[in-house]
C-alpha cells in the first residue's frame, strides 16, 4: 500500500492536535503575515466572488471578512457591489495599510488569537456573510477566530465561507510539517478540517476544493460553506 494511502486510513486527531493526524508537526514560531505582493499571481481567485454569489442569494448586502489583510478581494468586491457595507477585520500593518489606503469599508482592529467578540453593530451583523480566507494556518491558535466566526453567525450572519489550504492536495496525507510555506503554522487534509468545525459548533452546507491560484488553476485550495448548527444558534 502507498504511504499516502496507508495515511489516508490512519484516524483523525484530536482537540489537541486541531484534529491532525497523530505524528504531524506544526510550526512552534510563525513570523506575522504582511499581505502584499509584486507578482500578478490572484491567490484563492474564486473564494470572494463565490461569496458574493452566496449573498446575493440569501439577500444579504454586508460582507465580514476577518483576517481580511490588505483587503484586496474585498476591494474588488467593493467595486462589484457598492451599494454593500463591507468591514475588514485583521491586526497590525495589514489593518493600518487598510485603515490609510482603502476609501471604502469600515476597518476594525482585534488580535485574531485573542479576541472573544467583534465591536460590529448587532443590524449589520443580521445583513451579513462573512469570510475568513486563508486565515487559520497562518495562527498557532486557530480557536479565537473561528469563535470570532461562529459568534456572528449566531448573531445572525447568513453563513461564513472559509478556505484554507487541502494538505492531501499539496503535500499529501503522511506529510509530516511542518507546513514548506513558512508562514504557515500548520495545514489540514480535507477531512481534519471538517471535523474541527464541526468540533466548533458549525455546520457544514458546502464542502470542495477550488483554485489555489489562477496561475496554476491547481485545485488545491478548501473551500466551505457554513453555519451555525441549531443547537447552538438556540443557547443564545
Amino acid at each position: 500500500m502507498h504511504a499516502d494511502t496507508a495515511a489516508f486510513h490512519q484516524p483523525i486527531g484530536g482537540p489537541e492536535t486541531y484534529f491532525i493526524r497523530n505524528g504531524y508537526r506544526s510550526r512552534k514560531e510563525v513570523e506575522y503575515f504582511i499581505d502584499e505582493t509584486d507578482d500578478t499571481v490572484t491567490w484563492q481567485p474564486d473564494v470572494y466572488p463565490y461569496a458574493a454569489t452566496r449573498a446575493k442569494e440569501l439577500g444579504r448586502d454586508v460582507v465580514i471578512d476577518i483576517g481580511c489583510g490588505r483587503a484586496g478581494k474585498l476591494a474588488s468586491l467593493a467595486y462589484g457591489y457598492p451599494d454593500w457595507t463591507f468591514i475588514g477585520v485583521d491586526f497590525g500593518d495589514n489593518f493600518v495599510w487598510c485603515r490609510d489606503n482603502h476609501p471604502f469599508g469600515e476597518w476594525i482592529e482585534v488580535d485574531l488569537e485573542s479576541a472573544e467578540r467583534l465591536p460590529i453593530d448587532a443590524s449589520l451583523v443580521r445583513r451579513s456573510i462573512v469570510i475568513c480566507s486563508d486565515v487559520v494556518e497562518h495562527l498557532l491558535d486557530p480557536a479565537p477566530v473561528l469563535s470570532l466566526v461562529h459568534g456572528l453567525l449566531v448573531e445572525g450572519g447568513a453563513v461564513a465561507v472559509l478556505s484554507t489550504p487541502a494538505r492531501e492536495c499539496r503535500s499529501g496525507y503522511s506529510a509530516p510539517g511542518p507546513p514548506r510555506n513558512p508562514s504557515h503554522v500548520r495545514e489540514w487534509a480535507s477531512d481534519e478540517f471538517q471535523a474541527l468545525l464541526t468540533a466548533s459548533g458549525f455546520e457544514i452546507r458546502y464542502a470542495g476544493l477550488t483554485r489555489s491560484d489562477d496561475a496554476s488553476n491547481g485545485l488545491s485550495t478548501q473551500l466551505l460553506l457554513v453555519g451555525a448548527e441549531e443547537t447552538h444558534r438556540g443557547r443564545q
